[in-house]
């Protein structure tokens, strides 16, 4: 099951993620924010193909597609870390591990959110329990209150 035809949005964003890969091909270590000149040049080259996306939806596209290029180059950095430890043929201080630690900070961040959810889980339904069963309870002493006091009565009235 899947969508059958694109929104406008959506066919501007392709298009432009499209044109966006190659001037990330052409320069691997593009910096974080595009120039002027590289946003008119990829908006006249969307345009020359029949395609008119605005300079907006042109740097939500690229911010996304730097976020995941910058991940990617960093995995590559971690694994060749990996590599050279295995190895232990390359010496420590030749070797940049940064990405190392931001992966491993990545992973620890992820932890620490997910234990928090899980106790503030926990201690939202051992809340809800606690009230259900306070609310059980007391509805059978009131049930019983009320045994006895009808059994006090009918004992009462053979005697009248």
């Amino acid at each position: 099951m899947g969508w059958k035809t694109r929104t406008p949005i959506e066919s501007q964003s392709v298009a432009a993620k499209n044109e966006l890969e190659r001037l990330l091909i052409a320069n691997e270590f593009h910096p974080k924010e595009l120039e002027t000149d590289e946003l008119t040049t990829v908006r006249k080259n969307l345009q020359t193909q029949g395609v008119d996306v605005p300079y907006e939806i042109i740097c939500n596209v690229w911010s996304k597609l730097y976020k995941l290029s910058f991940l990617k180059r960093s995995l590559a950095c971690a694994q060749q870390c990996r590599k050279a430890y295995y190895h232990r043929s390359v010496a420590c201080n030749a070797v940049e591990c940064n990405d190392v630690v931001l992966f491993w900070r990545a992973t620890r961040m992820l932890e620490i959110t997910s234990n928090a959810i899980r106790l503030q889980i926990m201690n939202t339904e051992a809340q809800r329990i606690e009230k259900e069963v306070k609310q059980y309870l007391e509805n059978l002493s009131h049930d019983e209150k009320k045994e006895k006091s009808t059994d006090c009565d009918s004992a009462l009235i053979p005697l009248l």
